[in-house]
């Protein structure tokens, strides 16, 4: 008959043996979602020679009011902190494509400036593509 010793340490050999079995398998790899910012607004036309006068903070302030006239299809005005404002009046959607155009007239110190862009949709978001 084997011994109690023998038996414990047999217990002991077979428990270090399955340990060690199951330490060498890779942990399971957990992926977290990742959080995605949205796409900041393009800069369309006030990225051109329109907008080469305007300051940063007037810059933003224009592309946002770009975005949510292209956005929703209606004018949009805006006015900068320093003395500029300007207006976008987006044009209908186009049947093909869905794309739509829109006009941009800027004032700095009183003298107007405008241009033409392009906006795109892509699923429910209007994208200014130029």
């Amino acid at each position: 008959m084997p011994s109690v010793r023998l038996i414990a340490a047999s217990l002991v050999t077979a428990t270090l043996f399955l340990a060690a079995c199951n330490a060498s398998k890779p942990a399971p790899v957990v992926t977290a979602p990742v959080a995605v910012a949205p796409e900041p607004p393009a800069p369309g036309v006030v990225g051109t020679a329109v907008g080469r006068d305007l300051d940063e903070k007037d810059k933003t302030i224009a592309i946002a009011a770009q975005s949510e006239a292209v956005n929703s299809g209606t004018r949009k005005a805006w006015k900068g902190d320093h003395g500029a404002y300007g207006f976008i009046v987006p044009g209908p959607e186009s049947g093909a494509g869905g794309c739509r155009y829109y006009t941009h007239k800027i004032f700095i110190d009183g003298r107007p400036k405008e241009a033409k862009g392009q906006a795109c949709k892509t699923g429910d978001v209007w994208r200014v593509t130029s």
